[in-house]
């Protein structure tokens, strides 16, 4: 009898394959798991900083004060230079800088939590010179975390933005 040569794999070789791969997989998870959170961090921060240093920016550059309203309730920010009330919970359409509406939602960053320690839960840029009008030594503290990791990103008298 002639002996036929065989192609591919067999049931039995698929089978192991696809269990090894799927221990693999389970093995991984949980690291992932982790590395995605950590991204989720660093981008809800990320995030506030760029538009902390774009509101005092726009201040300084419109020759007008700029807000960031913060709600911690609703975890939103928004930012306005129409000296409307900026309430990104209730009326987000007034948060607007040069006519376009720059509001960010927690929704945005899953499972991340933004807590801030400042005055009316808002900063006020300066126009003159990007200083925060209400001058103390820290003007704002936010705490932005997720799962036990954390940053802090703090706004001093003098308007220097610092992420922790």
């Amino acid at each position: 009898m002639a002996h036929r040569r065989q192609f591919g794999f067999t049931m039995v070789e698929l089978m192991i394959t696809i269990a090894i791969f799927s221990i693999l997989v389970a093995l991984a998870l949980p690291s992932f798991q982790s590395t995605i959170e950590r991204q989720r961090l660093i981008g809800a921060t990320e995030g506030l900083f760029a538009d902390l240093q774009y509101a005092r920016s726009q201040a300084i550059k419109r020759n007008t004060s700029v807000q960031l309203q913060f709600d911690e309730t609703d975890w939103c920010y928004g930012l306005d230079d129409s000296g409307l009330d900026c309430d990104c919970a209730n009326t987000p359409a007034n948060c607007t800088i040069n006519g376009q509406q720059k509001v960010v939602q927690g929704s945005d960053y899953l499972n991340v939590t933004l807590a801030g320690t400042m005055t009316d839960n808002d900063v006020v840029f300066d126009p003159r010179l990007g200083m925060p009008v209400n001058n103390t030594d820290d003007v704002g503290i936010f705490t932005i975390a997720i799962n036990g990791q954390s940053k802090t990103i703090t706004i001093n008298a003098v308007g220097r933005i610092k992420v922790d």
